[in-house]
């Protein structure tokens, strides 16, 4: 700079403070504006995160509350707890099987059994390949008998028998679905009587035998008495839907013969498989 130029500056900045403490002062108030801006947007943050929590907050109460019961219809109940077994007066624990939820031979049966008020449930041993068992009791608990059913196959014509003359042939009657079959009811005894029919499918030759019987040395005619009558255990053997609640396979000859329940009048099957 030339030494007119100085001389001239010298004049212009006559007077004026020092620019040290102006700079310093300059620095200090934009700390200021920063820190403040800086809180600022923090609480603006905070702001934000508290409205979002609080609407999914309320969103998830809204949309996850269980749905109200429609209009008329109670809320549901609690289920109530499982009943216990029935216990007959002899002390002897009985399982009482509902037709609901019975097997497909006993579901046929037990709706007759419980129209007369009383029960009836697999006795031991219950079940083989081709036969059932069941045993009854009355509303009280107390043994009504039992009832056997097994099925078998004949290829040919069945000779149904005859107690009295066992070389000749039942007289047979017929069911509908092409059922023939025969009854053998024994009353002799009042103690424990008898229901027995043999009814055979022409279509196939499933043949099956049902029994009722009443409950043994009670020295009681009514306990003696079946429970199922000699026109129910006609009209359950000849019902076509007792011939298919065995499986296909089943049948009481064969291995399984051994095991299957004894009958008063046989099955005869010197023509069977």
């Amino acid at each position: 700079m030339s030494a007119r130029l100085t001389h001239l500056l010298e004049h212009v900045l006559a007077g004026e403070p020092a620019l040290g403490d102006e700079v310093e002062a300059v620095f200090r108030e934009a700390e200021r504006l920063r820190r403040r801006r800086t809180r600022r947007l923090i609480a603006a943050g905070g702001g934000v995160t508290a409205v979002v929590a609080v609407v999914g907050y309320l969103l998830a109460t809204t949309l996850l509350a269980p749905a109200p019961p429609p209009a008329g219809k109670p809320a549901a109940k609690p289920a109530a707890p499982a009943r216990p077994a029935a216990t007959p007066s002899s002390g002897v624990s009985v399982q009482v099987v509902p037709s609901s939820v019975a097997d497909p031979v006993l579901a046929l049966i037990a709706p007759v059994v419980d129209g007369k008020k009383m029960h009836i449930y697999p006795r031991s041993p219950e079940r083989g390949s081709g036969w059932r068992q069941y045993r009854v009791v009355d509303k009280d608990g107390k043994p009504r008998g039992n009832v056997a059913i097994a099925v078998y196959t004949v290829a040919e014509d069945l000779c149904f028998p005859v107690l009295a003359a066992p070389s000749k042939c039942a007289r047979t009657s017929w069911a509908p679905a092409g059922v023939e079959f025969a009854r053998y009811d024994d009353s002799d005894d009042p103690d424990r009587q008898v229901r027995q029919t043999i009814a055979r499918r022409i279509s196939d030759g499933r043949t099956i035998a049902l029994m009722s019987t009443g409950e043994r040395d009670t020295g009681s005619a009514a306990r003696g008495k079946p429970a199922l009558s000699g026109k129910q255990v006609e009209t359950i053997s000849t019902d076509r839907r007792i011939f298919d609640a065995f499986g296909p396979a089943e049948r009481c000859t064969g291995p399984a013969s051994g095991a299957c329940p004894v009958f008063p009048v046989p099955v005869p099957l010197t023509n069977g498989d």
